[in-house]
């Protein structure tokens, strides 16, 4: 019962994420800096964005693969598992928030907001289950692993990297940015400080109703 109970919070915290994700697309102000590859590349060659996530993340875990080599843990593979229903809770949540995007400013900064808390949240639910990492985080712990290097850094020079990746690819394509605004700026500030600030009282919560 108790690994009955860790792996449903662990969906279920995938599919939080995923709604703070969709919540971020909905808002129009930019994406989370972990998702902008993706992102950019479904609206550049007009694909579905779920997909476009499970194919990233799953190429996330060929880089893991590349780094590590015969490090490489084969329970790791159940990533591309992850992958796949990630993007697929991704699509969902899409076609959940399919009404039109506000137009006024104020209310897109607040859904962009809102979206930070969420995304926040999602994660503090999925690594309380402690099972299996999001390719992202898998990749940023195999490369840990292989350098050395203090996890924040490491999480600091991820997303500068992925985000200027996205800018790239979108100005070599269609030649304008696409999904890089403010609001990605507001995630890559915001999400671990309301992380930090939701692990207490709601992750001492969590562990009460999940019993983990």
């Amino acid at each position: 019962m108790r690994l009955f109970r860790r792996i449903l919070l662990y969906l279920l915290g995938n599919f939080v994420l995923a709604f703070g994700v969709a919540v971020a697309v909905k808002s129009n102000l930019g994406i989370t800096p972990v998702n902008s590859i993706a992102f950019a590349a479904s609206k550049i060659f007009t694909i579905d964005h779920g997909l476009m996530t499970a194919l990233v993340y799953c190429g996330y875990v060929l880089i893991q693969l590349a780094i590590l080599r015969k490090d490489f843990q084969p329970l790791s593979f159940l990533q591309i598992g992850v992958a796949w229903l990630f993007g697929l809770f991704v699509s969902l949540c899409n076609h959940i928030l399919s009404f039109p995007a506000p137009e006024t400013y104020w209310v897109r900064i607040l859904l962009m907001l809102a979206s930070v808390v969420i995304i926040a949240l999602g994660i503090l639910m999925y690594l309380r289950a402690d099972l299996l990492p999001q390719p992202a985080e898998g990749l940023m712990l195999a490369i840990q692993k292989k350098t050395g290097w203090e996890l924040h850094n490491i999480k600091i020079i991820f997303d500068f990297t992925l985000v200027t990746m996205a800018a790239l690819l979108s100005l070599i394509t269609v030649h304008k940015v696409i999904g890089i605004r403010e609001g990605t700026l507001i995630a890559m500030l915001g999400v671990g400080k309301i992380m930090g600030f939701l692990s207490g009282p709601v992750g001492k919560r969590i562990d009460g109703v999940f019993g983990v």
